[in-house]
């Protein structure tokens, strides 16, 4: 299975401190100086992190303008989930760091789970979510 759909990969700048460690892990905007976040419960979710953000010259991962390539929502995603029981059409949520889970609350949709079913034991393990029903505001 590929990880992504068709859509083609953007970049952008991160806000300071934060750090993406590989594919699957979900951005929102930062809201004040066209930067990227790792996403939070209330965030909108604008896309999924095609690998990890930029390293400086000692290869340890930049916290200060480091860039990331990320595919905009739209289509099947496997995205960083957190360790729980998922269900075959079953809706998931943003949740903190940039992963899903299955609780709503007051969080944001990002879509539904399109997966044979499966217990993700480890959090940041990918799951298939079909995206295009993710929450707009």
């Amino acid at each position: 299975m590929v990880a992504f759909s068709a859509n083609d990969p953007r970049n952008a700048i991160l806000k300071d401190a934060n750090t993406v460690s590989g594919v699957g892990i979900l951005l929102a905007k930062d809201g004040t100086a066209n930067k990227v976040q790792l996403g939070a419960a209330t965030d909108v979710p604008l896309g999924v992190s095609a690998g990890e953000s930029s390293r400086d010259a000692d290869l340890v991962l930049e916290t200060t303008g480091a860039t990331v390539s990320y595919f905009p929502m739209g289509g099947v995603h496997m995205v960083a989930a957190l360790a729980e029981t998922y269900t075959t059409g079953q809706l998931v949520y943003l949740k903190g760091a940039g992963r899903v889970g299955g609780t709503a609350g007051s969080d944001k949709l990002v879509g539904v789970y399109v997966g044979e079913g499966e217990v993700v034991g480890t959090a940041g393990d990918l799951i298939p979510v079909n995206t295009s029903q993710c929450a707009t505001a």
